[in-house]
């Protein structure tokens, strides 16, 4: 900690050393400039912090001692109980900063959906904490860039950009990894079913698969099978599988394997009648996605099409631009033509939209 609050402090001096000290203004334009040189300093702090914290992230973190490595294992078991790790865990004032954003999104109901979709996505970090990383990028970023257009609308909206790419790059994520599960458990319930008939019980098919299915099935069938070892009834572990990866397909397996544990019958049989049924209903969906591939293309097109005409008009022409920039009647029509547009991309969307 002491070697880290050294970096910190030459960093920070580091930036103020290279950036001159403006003097008192006494006319206009050395008040423009004084002001300037005060934001470029402001800039330059938060450059500092910024390799700060970039050094400590590449080369902070000493050796573990066996009672932490010992209680990281079982904070994977543990859901609230789990320590902060990483950057978060070695300041104090940012793990109590994403505990109050922890607590924030959990008052107002977010909280739940923001781990859902981290869990999806497989990224290993706690909601509170990717909210104030998603902040603080921001707010570097809004820094940045309103000391190099000297815009304080530029900076807000920047940083409104930076938060809306992460929102969308986890979502992206976490859909990406749940369509890979729907797509991989066609052949997950054939090695369930050929498990069985090979003479295994439910939990070593289960193992089996926890240990040969390609990601992310291996990852949720391990964790389950962690969760059964410590206790846990198979079905509740097998409903969460269901749970995290939204898979109603998956959801009904589980159905079907408690039914058979209640009533009997040929487990096998019906895991691989159910597999053929999800592997019919997975092509049926690729030729939808093939019939609509031109729909698709052309509503992503019309999309982005104003934006790329906004952006290209006003590096060709900026005084065409800039009157709607600078006044309420302009920012107005903004507001209505990107709401118009919302509406136009929903609408589309639905068209192109085929549920099977």
């Amino acid at each position: 900690m002491r070697r880290s609050a050294r970096t910190a402090v030459l960093g920070v001096a580091l930036a103020l050393a290279a950036t001159p000290i403006p003097a008192f203004a006494s006319t206009p334009v050395v008040a423009a400039s004084g002001a300037k040189s005060w934001l470029i300093i402001l800039g330059a702090i938060a450059a500092g912090l910024g390799a700060f914290l970039l050094l400590i992230i590449l080369l902070g973190g000493g050796s573990k001692s066996r009672d932490e490595s010992i209680g990281g294992r079982l904070g994977a078991y543990g859901g609230s109980t789990q320590k902060s790790s990483g950057l978060f865990g070695r300041f104090a004032v940012l793990r109590r900063a994403a505990s109050k954003a922890e607590s924030v999104a959990e008052s107002q109901g977010n909280s739940r959906m923001i781990e859902s979709a981290l869990e999806q996505a497989n990224i290993p970090v706690r909601a509170g904490e990717a909210i104030i990383a998603a902040f603080g990028l921001a707010l570097i970023l809004g820094v940045v860039v309103g000391l190099a257009t000297q815009s304080f609308v530029w900076s807000i909206i920047a940083g409104a950009v930076l938060l809306i790419i992460s929102f969308l790059y986890v979502s992206h994520v976490a859909s990406k990894q749940r369509k890979k599960f729907d797509t991989q458990l066609p052949d997950t319930l054939n090695l369930l079913a050929t498990s069985l008939r090979a003479g295994y019980s439910i939990m070593q098919a289960i193992e089996a698969v926890a240990s040969e299915a390609p990601e992310p099935t291996r990852r949720e069938f391990g964790r389950a099978m962690s969760e059964i070892r410590l206790g846990r009834p198979m079905i509740d572990a097998l409903n969460d599988i269901a749970v995290r990866m939204e898979s109603q397909d998956f959801e009904w397996t589980v159905l079907a394997i408690s039914i058979q544990r209640e009533v009997g019958g040929n487990l096998a049989e019906v895991l691989q009648t159910t597999s053929e049924t999800m592997l019919q209903r997975n092509r049926l969906r690729g030729e939808m996605r093939a019939l609509t591939a031109e729909g698709r293309i052309s509503a992503y097109v019309m999309a982005a099409l104003p934006f790329f005409l906004f952006f290209g008009i006003y590096m060709l022409n900026p005084d065409y631009i800039t009157p709607m920039l600078g006044s309420p009647a302009g920012w107005g029509a903004f507001a209505f033509a990107g709401f118009m547009m919302v509406v136009g991309i929903l609408w589309m969307q639905k068209i192109v939209k085929v549920d099977v």
